[in-house]
């Protein structure tokens, strides 16, 4: 749109203090630039900048056109939001973003389902640790977030979808392993014995270890960290061979159905759980394809 280019041009004449730098950032020649802002004050028959002052400055006739053209502009941003919800979600685009153990564990259960009710909506994935994706939802890049509590930003919002189990791992060989016990239970000594004793946890900055920060900040327990991964299945398999303790959701025991011989335990009193959200910037609007995303995983999740 023209009027688009008038206000990115009158913004960066604004911004770089002259017509020929402003050129240059926006990649058009001087004298296309010149002879642009020319004809637009003929057309509207006011100067909206003022060439006699170095730095040029925008006029007050100028700085009112720009302001006017933002609230066009977002006005024009609406109509768009508002046809596409009007087509009845028939064309969008939505980014979502995802922790990487519940792109794994959880994506799989709706969003094959989601694609098929709305077969035009464009659907992109942007996997990444917590912190780095509450901050692209602050900059507008994803659109909404799945991923789990804590979330540490107080420009977010979220809504519960659903709450599962953590599992502490105590693997055979432990002091503390028993050998009896094959099913989950909860966890029948006081989780400060494991002070000082040998974990194996996800990186710093993912969901997961949020929480795990969480409970060990509670018991007073300061791990032994022999290692870090951004995989939890990696993190189960090591502790079940023996390497040291872990903590895991429950989805990654249910959905593969692993077979394993270590104790898994539940912690705290109330539990510890694994709360799963979906997040999304705080007093914005979602887009009509954001909405509908959001309201079709609530449904999906409404029986937890």
């Amino acid at each position: 749109m023209k009027e688009n280019l008038s206000l990115n041009y009158l913004q960066a004449i604004e911004e770089y203090g002259g017509i020929s730098h402003a050129a240059n950032a926006l990649f058009v020649s001087q004298p296309y630039l010149s002879k642009f802002i020319k004809n637009l004050e003929e057309k509207i028959g006011v100067e909206l900048i003022n060439r006699q002052v170095t730095p040029i400055k925008l006029t007050y006739a100028g700085e009112l056109y720009v302001a006017y053209m933002k609230d066009i502009q977002k006005t024009y941003e609406k109509m768009q939001h508002e046809l596409e919800a009007i087509s009845n979600l028939k064309k969008g685009r939505l980014t979502i973003g995802i922790n990487p153990i519940l792109a794994s564990h959880t994506l799989y259960k709706f969003l094959p389902q989601f694609m098929d009710k709305y077969p035009g909506i464009e659907v992109q994935l942007e996997e990444a640790p917590a912190a780095e994706m509450e901050a692209l939802v602050l900059q507008n890049k994803i659109d909404i977030c799945i991923n789990m509590l804590p979330i540490t930003n107080s420009d977010l919002v979220y809504e519960r979808l659903y709450e599962e189990n953590i599992y502490l791992v105590i693997p055979p060989g432990h002091e503390l392993y028993e050998k009896n016990i094959t099913e989950p239970k909860h966890i029948p000594f006081n989780p400060s014995r494991l002070n000082n004793d040998k974990f194996i946890l996800l990186k710093p900055g993912l969901g997961l270890r949020r929480l795990t920060d969480q409970i060990f900040e509670h018991y007073d327990i300061k791990p032994n960290i022999i290692l870090d991964t951004n995989n939890i299945e990696n993190a189960f398999r090591l502790a079940n061979s023996g390497l040291g303790i872990t903590l895991i959701p429950e989805c990654v025991v249910t959905r593969d159905q692993l077979v394993f011989e270590s104790n898994l335990y539940t912690i705290g009193n109330p539990t510890y759980k694994n709360n799963v959200v979906i997040s999304y910037k705080k007093d914005t609007e979602l887009t009509p394809a954001a909405t509908a995303f959001l309201q079709f995983t609530k449904d999906k999740y409404k029986q937890f």
